[in-house]
Order: structure tokens, then C-alpha cells, then sequence
């Protein structure tokens, strides 16, 4: 039997008795367990949530494929997301994307801890959390080997897709964002988090943001992020 940290991606029935569990693990990378659903009702585990932070206990599978898991612990107290229907949504948002662009992955500190500390961000800030859902998707970016790089922008300049830099208006390229878009994925880029709830952005300009920013995620890793639940979920922010 083995123990490791872990974040939950994703969790979804199997049988009436188990469910399939995805988890990006901070010893071992993305990994996927089986196990019985009874198991939450036992004494010492706890019904699993989307992007939790927890223990697992299980029993390796040497061959690949499903791991058996043994036990789940809570490492940190996220209720606040779950008790907050915007905040369940972007988690939902952030478990159903990782778990599309983190298949397969082996670990990765930095990755794991930026995952870590935006769960635990999310889960305690009031007043910023719409913009800090934008900030999370951007600079996600960066710790997948193709970050945007903020010091080619200028006053005026648009953001390419394509390369993650910024140009000026009327660059003969395809695939630019306006300027005032390019302005704000500039602002969530380079900002201290302080600043961020400073950023003034209404409702439908972060429906635009968010679109720009799965095109930019889904363009550079080759991911059809046109999912039924991803479609959900965008609804829901829209």
C-alpha cells in the first residue's frame, strides 16, 4: 500500500457499488483509482468534492491503468467552494480542464503547488474570485511551456493567440484579440494578487476573456475543450 497528496480532478460512477476517481498527485502525477462508492460512508473518509486536497491510501496497480484505493482523507478545509455555488462552478470549470490537459502528466512540483495554492485561494477570497478564475487560466499557460509573455505589450496592442505575444493594432496576423482584451490579459498576467479585484471587468467581458482564454489553452495543447460539461459550466458563467 502506498500514500500520496493529491488534488481531485474528477470523480464519476462505474457501477452501482464503484466509481472512477482522477486525481493530479504530487508524487506521482495524474493518476486514476477505483473504488467502492460505500467506501465515503466509513468512519475516517469523507464524500470527495472536485478540486479537494487530500490523502489517498491505496494499493499500486503495477501494470497501469486503475489503482485500487484503500482510503481519502481532507488535508485542507475547502467547504467555503462547495458551499458557494460560483465558486463550485469554477472548480468544476478548473476539474473538468485539468483533467483533460493533465492525462498522462508525470509530476510536476511547480504545477502541482500553483494548483494547490489557487484551490486554497479560491476557497478563502470574497471579493476577487470572477477575475481570479481569469488569472488561473492564463497563467496556467506559463507552467505548460508556453506562456504568454506580458513584456512585449504595449498601450493600444493586441494579443496574438497564436505566439502569446502582444502587437500593435493592425498587424497583419490572425487569430488577435481586441485591444481592450488584450489590455486586461496583460493586467492578469504581470498584477500582484492584491490588485485584482481592482480590475474592472463586467459580466460579459469575462464571457469573452474566458472564451479567449480556452481558445489560447486549447490552440497550444491541441484540446477540444468543446465538451458537454465544459459547455455546461460556460452557460452557467455566461
Amino acid at each position: 500500500m502506498q500514500t500520496i497528496k493529491g488534488i481531485i480532478l474528477k470523480s464519476l460512477p462505474y457501477s452501482e457499488q464503484q466509481q472512477i476517481m482522477h486525481v493530479y498527485s504530487a508524487e506521482r502525477g495524474y493518476m486514476q483509482f477505483i473504488t467502492p462508492m460505500t467506501l465515503y460512508k466509513r468512519k475516517n473518509n469523507h464524500a470527495v468534492q472536485c478540486m479537494q486536497i487530500v490523502e489517498l491510501e491505496y494499493y499500486p496497480n503495477e501494470r497501469g491503468g486503475l489503482h485500487k484505493l484503500k482510503s481519502v482523507s481532507s488535508l485542507v478545509n475547502t467547504s467555503s467552494i462547495y458551499f458557494d455555488v460560483y465558486k463550485m462552478n469554477i472548480a468544476l470549470l478548473w476539474g473538468e480542464l485539468l483533467d483533460l490537459v493533465l492525462r498522462h502528466s508525470d509530476p510536476n512540483e511547480n504545477m502541482y503547488e500553483y494548483i494547490r495554492y489557487s484551490v486554497e485561494y479560491l476557497n478563502t477570497s470574497r471579493e476577487d474570485i470572477a477575475n481570479f478564475n481569469l488569472l488561473f487560466l492564463f497563467r496556467l499557460s506559463k507552467l505548460m511551456g508556453f506562456g504568454i509573455d506580458d513584456s512585449t505589450y504595449h498601450p493600444d496592442y493586441v494579443f496574438n493567440i497564436n505566439d502569446g505575444c502582444f502587437y500593435p493594432a493592425g498587424a497583419p496576423e490572425n487569430y488577435c484579440t481586441g485591444p481592450r482584451s488584450a489590455r486586461i490579459i496583460h493586467q492578469l498576467c504581470s498584477c500582484p494578487m492584491e490588485s485584482l479585484k481592482d480590475i474592472p471587468l463586467n459580466q460579459q467581458s469575462r464571457k469573452i476573456l474566458l472564451d479567449i482564454a480556452l481558445l489560447f489553452l486549447g490552440f497550444h495543447l491541441n484540446v477540444d475543450f468543446n465538451t458537454k460539461s465544459i459547455r455546461v459550466i460556460r452557460e452557467i458563467f455566461s
